[in-house]
C-alpha cells in the first residue's frame, strides 16, 4: 500500500490530468449523443386491424430543441410517413412557463399526420397548479388533446379507440377510473397514450389493452451496458419498465426512451429516441 502511495504521490498530476482528459472526454461524446436521435421500429399484430398503420411516438420533450424550430425532428418524422403522430407527454417543462416550442412543433406535425396527445405530469400539473393553457393552446394549432378522453377515428378503414389517460398510479382510483372504466368498454383496436408506464405494475394489467405507448422514464437516464436503465422516478433503481416492448397481461406496452430530460443528472448513454409502430393484420 506504501508503495502505490509513493507512486500517486509522485505521478498525482499526470493521474489527475488523465482523469480529467477521460472525464471530458464521456461529456464530449455523451453531449454529442444528445444531438443525435435513434428511431426504434415495432411491429404490432392485430386482427383488429384491416391495413397496416404507421405510428410514431414522441415522449419527454421538455422542451430540448433539435435544430431551430424543432426543423430535425420535423424532418426525420416526416420521412417516416406516419398515419398517426402520438405524443406521451411531458413535451413541456412545469418550470418554465413558455411552452411555444411545444405548440410550435406540433403546428408542424398536424401537417404531417392527425396528432394525438396524452398529459404528462409536467402538462397536468402545469394545467392544476399554474393556470397554464397548454392544453387549449395545443387544440389551436389542430391536436387532439386526450385528458381523460378518447375518440373513435377510421383509418384505412380500420376503427382505432385512442384513449388518452392522464392521472399517474397515485391519482388513478379517485380521477382517472371513471374514464378508463368507459373507455375499455369499446370493442375496437385499443391505442393507449398514457405517460406513466409504472400504471402497469399493479394497476391496468388485467385491462385489455391493444396496444399502450408510454414514456416518463427516460430510459432509466443512465444506462449501463448489458445491464439497462439505472433509475426511474416511481419504479427506483434498475427499473424494468423504462423502454421497449412489453407483453403484461392482456396488453402489449411499449415505452419510449424519450427525448429531452429535465434532471440535474444528465442522459447518459441514452441517445434520444423516437418510437415507429407498424400496426399490421397479418
Amino acid at each position: 500500500m506504501k508503495k502505490y502511495f509513493e507512486l500517486f504521490s509522485k505521478y498525482k498530476w499526470r493521474i489527475i490530468a488523465v482523469i480529467l482528459i477521460i472525464v471530458l472526454a464521456v461529456c464530449a461524446f455523451n453531449l454529442l449523443n444528445q444531438s443525435e436521435i435513434d428511431v426504434t421500429f415495432y411491429q404490432v399484430r392485430s386482427d383488429k386491424v384491416s391495413d397496416n398503420i404507421r405510428i410514431v411516438v414522441l415522449a419527454d420533450l421538455h422542451l430540448k430543441e433539435f435544430g431551430k424550430d424543432n426543423i430535425r425532428l420535423v424532418e426525420q418524422i416526416d420521412k417516416l410517413t406516419p398515419d398517426i403522430i402520438a405524443c406521451v407527454g411531458d413535451m413541456n417543462n412545469l418550470k418554465n412557463d413558455d411552452y411555444s416550442v411545444v405548440t410550435n412543433l406540433c403546428e408542424k406535425l398536424v401537417n404531417i399526420a392527425p396528432v394525438y396527445y396524452a398529459l404528462g405530469n409536467n402538462e397536468y400539473e402545469a394545467k392544476l397548479f399554474k393556470d397554464s393553457n397548454i392544453t387549449k393552446d395545443l387544440k389551436v394549432v389542430g391536436v387532439h388533446v386526450l385528458d381523460d378522453a378518447s375518440e373513435i377515428v377510421d383509418i384505412k378503414d380500420t376503427k382505432l379507440n385512442i384513449g388518452g389517460l392522464s392521472q399517474g398510479p397515485e391519482q388513478f382510483e379517485r380521477y382517472g377510473h371513471q374514464f378508463f372504466d368507459k373507455y375499455i368498454e369499446e370493442d375496437y383496436f385499443k391505442l393507449l397514450l398514457v405517460h406513466y408506464p409504472d400504471e402497469f405494475m399493479g394497476i391496468l394489467e388485467d385491462y385489455p389493452i391493444d396496444l399502450a405507448l408510454c414514456g416518463h422514464a427516460h430510459g432509466g437516464q443512465v444506462r449501463i451496458p448489458f445491464v439497462g436503465g439505472l433509475y426511474a422516478t416511481g419504479q427506483g433503481f434498475f427499473p424494468k419498465l423504462v423502454d421497449g416492448f412489453h407483453q403484461i397481461g392482456n396488453s402489449n406496452v411499449i415505452i419510449s426512451r424519450g427525448l429531452g430530460s429535465s434532471h440535474i443528472i444528465p442522459r447518459i448513454n441514452n441517445k434520444p429516441e423516437l418510437c415507429v409502430v407498424d400496426l399490421c393484420w397479418y
